[in-house]
């Protein structure tokens, strides 16, 4: 029984290192506009990738082409590439939900032995750290093109078929405050996990080999269909414009020269 518990406690950092960082679930949510997909595999992957304080990653470092970097894969029609997306999300999911359920009616917490919600708890708590993650990659990049696309048109497109243009605008007080919350909140999820799991009683090492074994599947798949979109998205880098500023969005000087850059993504 013990050793089942170190076993599940172990689990929440090592499938943190198997998913998706905030930055690149973000730039499929506000870049590639696919809030539908990107929330389904959020879902089916419930994990953080813990991050340094006020140490966000150049998103647009994320794209950027590089030799030996991967590309996108064409393999087959976009209907089906799309069905199987959404097909692996959607199961993902399911698989997801059901393990936790299992493990909030079957298991006991010692840390609060009278309640069943905390891998759930858990699991939503991962998908709002991503949200956040989201907010703070939208205060750094403004969507130029295209405007006027229907979301619906959007979120069933693939991302090698689009056409994109964002402009970096500089570092401001609301995206230095949700990158610390962003950064801080992986480094507590991972804890909060750690320390949920760890205390579960009354299950056995092969039981939770198969708990770590269903959300390590879930958590690979999903991590596959984000790299897929986002080598989508890297595949079209076309060219990078400087466009000479010193002005905030105020129309005043902000006294550093910031340049804000533009990225022009061509499908």
């Amino acid at each position: 029984m013990a050793s089942g518990a170190i076993l599940l406690g172990i689990m929440p950092f090592a499938l943190s290192v198997l998913g998706s960082s905030s930055e690149e679930s973000a730039l499929l949510y506000v870049i590639s506009r696919r809030p539908l997909l990107t929330t389904l595999l959020l879902a089916g992957s419930p994990v953080v990738v813990a991050l340094r304080p006020f140490e966000f990653k150049d998103p647009v470092g994320i794209l950027r082409s590089r030799e030996g970097r991967f590309y996108s894969l064409k393999v087959g029609p976009s209907w089906i590439i799309l069905a199987l997306e959404y097909l692996i999300a959607l199961a993902s999911v399911a698989n997801v939900v059901h393990v936790t359920y299992q493990l909030g009616v079957g298991v006991i917490t010692m840390i609060l032995p009278d309640s069943s919600y905390l891998p759930g708890l858990w699991g939503a708590a991962g998908i709002l750290v991503h949200v956040i993650g989201a907010m703070c990659l939208k205060s750094r990049l403004r969507l130029l093109t295209p405007k006027n696309e229907s979301i619906f048109r959007s979120e069933f497109t693939l991302s090698s078929a689009k056409s994109i243009t964002i402009e970096t605008v500089p570092e401001n007080k609301l995206f230095l405050v949700l990158s610390w919350i962003t950064s801080c909140s992986t480094t507590f999820h991972v804890i909060f996990g750690t320390l949920a799991f760890s205390s579960m009683q009354f299950i056995s090492v092969k039981d939770a080999f198969g708990v770590i074994g269903r959300y390590t599947a879930s958590v690979t798949l999903c991590r596959v269909v984000i790299m897929y979109e986002l080598s989508g998205l890297r595949s079209s880098v076309d060219s990078i414009a400087e466009v000479p500023s010193g002005e905030s969005e105020e129309g005043k000087s902000d006294g550093q020269g910031r340049i804000p850059r533009v990225f022009t993504f061509q499908y």
